[in-house]
């Protein structure tokens, strides 16, 4: 899942960095890109939470 929240999000800096969208579609992909990159946040952080209590109860 992970994975794919990236591939998307690259492929929309693609895009944007293409400079071929109209000021619209542009839009519409940076919000696009924002939602994707808070998942991917929250994913990493969530991860990091359970690698964290992982290592805890294994010290414990």
């Amino acid at each position: 899942m992970f994975e794919e929240l990236m591939k998307e999000l690259e492929e929309i800096v693609k895009q944007l960095e293409s400079g071929t969208l109209s000021l619209e579609q542009a839009i519409e992909k940076y919000q696009r890109g924002m939602e994707l990159s808070a998942l991917c946040k929250e994913k990493l952080l969530n991860a990091k939470e359970l690698v964290v209590q992982k290592m805890k109860s294994e010290n414990d």
